[in-house]
Order: C-alpha cells, then structure tokens, then sequence
C-alpha cells in the first residue's frame, strides 16, 4: 500500500455516523405512574430497549394463554394431535366462565377452531377445551406448562391452570415477570410464527352458530403493522396487553424490524388501549433498525502500486443490523494488517471492524478481500509508470 494509505489504516479509522433525529423523540416514556409494568423490545435479538419493573412476579390473567399455546403446538408438532382432530364439548368445558366462544354441550369443534378462539377472542372454554384434549386433564396439562416454563428457564412463571381465570376458592393467579412474558412471546414468535396469521384475524365468526366476537387486541386496526399479541384481565392483574408489531425499513440505511411491546396492569380498559398505543408509537417514533455493516457494502478502498489490481475494495465478512434509539451514536472503527501486500488470496481476513454504541463495543466482525490481488508483472509496473509521467506533465500544462 502507498504511504499515505498506509498511515491512512495503520491508525484507526473513526467513521462517526451521526444517526438524525427524523422523528420527535420522547425523553422518557413518562407512563410508569399508570400501570404496573411495561416493557419495549427486539422480537428479532431478545434485546430490551425500553422496561420499568420487568423482573417482579405479576398476576397475568390471559396473557396465560401464550403458554397454553405453546405447549398445545408442542404437541402438534411432535404429531401426537393433529389441528383437525374433532374435540367433544362436554357439561365440563361448557360450565367453563369468562371470555367465551359459547359453546354448547354436544357440539365439535376442530383443534384449529379452538386455537383461534382462545388466541383471537381469548375464549376460556375453547382453551380449556383444548387442555383436556392434550392431556387428558387440565392438572395434567398444566404440569406440561410448568415445565415447558422451567425449560426456557423462565424461573418465576407458575401456572394454575391454562386459561389465566383466578383459581376458585384461592386468591392465587398465574404469575410471571414481564421479562419473562417477553422471552416466552419472542420464543413462540420465532418457533411458530404463524401465531401471527392467527392473532391478526379481526374477529370470529361461525355462522353456523349465531356467532361473531371481534378481536380483543385494542391497536388491531388502529396502528399499521399490529398483528398480535395477546390480551388479558382479571381484578388482581388488571388490564395487561401484549403488542407485536413490524416496522417496514424506510430508507436504504434501514431494515425491516419486529417490536414486541407489554403494558401490565392498567387500570382500566381503555387505559390498556391508551398506554398500549404510547408505548407502541414510541418504539415507531424513536428506533430503526440500522444496517450498520453490509457484506455488499465495501468498507474501504486499498491501493496496492504492485498489486494486480492496483485498487481493491474490502468488505466485512458479515453483515450487521440494529435496532438503535434514533438519538445514539454509533461508531464504526477499522483497523487492518498494516504488513498486507500481494500476493493477496481471495476471502483472506486483512483486519477487523469494531462497532461501538455510546463508546461501548456492540459487534467485532472480520474484514475480507473478496478477488485476490497478484504481483504486478514488470510489464504492467512500466505502463504504471509511463502513465503517472503522462499524468504528472498533463498536470504542469493544464
């Protein structure tokens, strides 16, 4: 490399990218006096941006039902049930309260049917239904929910039961962190995302039953990109709400991101709906999802005086993106081999590129050649020669 290219990358180069304020950012969220808790993450990484009281045991109420529907795919995908099995409607599910599909002693209903009422309109029978369809019992069912929570390591969650109802006679509930609401929705999310062709639907209808029940997800139609999560109520957990929402990338610094966003223990129903949608426009309002290394994306261009070719570019092996607060500041520093020279193979690491969010290291990744880079034969040295002659006399008489 040239002296000055040389000097150039033997010291860190410091690329600051000042990522702009587009949007008016909070400066907090300012909602923690209304509710019990909430929590702002990535669906994508497990990263929590934004949280106020996530790591204290709650009262969950119907947010029970995103374990329940865990552990019944679970079991459809092992393929001990299958979605269009038939399920009986007995005096015992029929006598289930709260949030219902109504159902009937006698009538049946496919596993499918039932999984979208307990998702869609949070329906108690249809889930308990389902209960006792996987594990005979719902105690035993329960037993499975239990340990699919100790499996993901979720340490606090203890069920009572699958629907999320207070336990009859006993002033005990389901419980769980929010930290915890949010491992367990990112895990279903990425293990069975068609949660979200379920949890998107508007309402339920079958009209061979008199029946429709719209949506309970309060954001549905209200915000662009809402497709889930999951809502739930009970005296003792108040108003609760999971939001899932995906963000298209707008600019070409951008990329397509996934939020998942929890308000606990509103005070009222249209509290839910109101702390819900400040938390959901926040996440909208203040983070993108930057591509901040691009492996198509040279980092660098390397000039080689006896190299064949004389200019290379330099790529990062592998690409990176985040979801950043619009207001951070990201820095990318590159440091390379200060001894390269031809011969160059294809794909050799020459160096490495070290992000920094804040002054604190967030990626390190590898820095490539993608062609190699030959010795310049004599030939082509004397033609490099005789043109910078060219170029030098072309300079003095322009």
């Amino acid at each position: 490399m040239e002296k000055k290219n040389i000097l150039r990358r033997i010291i860190t180069i410091i690329l600051i990218m000042f990522i702009s304020m587009n949007n008016v950012a909070f400066g907090s969220i300012g909602i923690e006096g209304e509710l019990t808790a909430y929590l702002l993450g990535d669906c994508e990484t497990g990263e929590i941006l934004e949280g106020f009281n996530i790591d204290k045991p709650i009262e969950i109420a119907s947010i029970t039902k995103l374990m329940s529907y865990l552990v019944i795919m679970d079991e459809v995908t092992k393929g001990n049930i299958l979605l269009e099995d038939r399920v009986f409607i007995d005096e015992d599910i029929a006598s289930i309260k709260g949030s219902s599909l109504k159902v009937e002693v006698g009538e049946v209903f496919s596993i499918r049917e039932l999984i979208e009422a307990a998702m869609v309109v949070s329906a108690n029978d249809a889930t308990y239904a389902l209960a006792k369809k996987v594990a005979g019992t719902e105690e035993a069912f329960v037993k499975l929910m239990n340990n699919k929570a100790r499996e993901l390591n979720l340490e606090n969650a203890i069920f009572f039961n699958c629907t999320g109802l207070p336990v009859k006679d006993l002033d005990i509930q389901n419980v769980m962190t929010t930290r915890e609401i949010f491992i367990l929705s990112q895990h279903i999310i990425d293990k069975y995302p068609e949660i979200l062709e379920i949890s998107k639907l508007p309402f339920i209808e079958m009209e061979s039953r008199n029946y429709v029940e719209g949506n309970t997800n309060p954001l549905l139609a209200e915000i662009e990109g809402v497709d889930g999560l999951k809502t739930g109520f009970t005296n003792k957990a108040g108003y609760c709400y999971v939001s899932t929402f995906g963000v298209k990338g707008k600019e070409k610094e951008t990329k397509d991101s996934r939020f998942i966003g929890i308000v606990m223990g509103t005070k009222g129903f249209d509290e839910r709906k109101e702390l819900g949608k400040t938390l959901v426009q926040y996440g909208l309002d203040n983070y993108s999802n930057r591509i901040i290394l691009d492996e198509d994306i040279p980092l660098d261009t390397l000039i080689f005086p006896k190299g064949n070719p004389k200019e290379i570019e330099i790529y990062p092996k592998q690409g990176f993106t985040k979801l950043i607060k619009n207001d951070e500041n990201i820095e990318v520093s590159l440091s390379l081999n200060d001894k390269l020279k031809p011969p160059i193979k294809k794909d050799r690491t020459i160096g490495k590129v070290t992000v920094y969010k804040d002054g604190e290291i967030i990626r390190e990744e590898e820095v490539i050649v993608k062609e190699k880079v030959k010795r310049a034969n004599p030939f082509i040295l004397l033609g490099r020669f005789i043109e910078n002659i060219f170029l030098k006399i072309k300079g003095i008489f322009s």
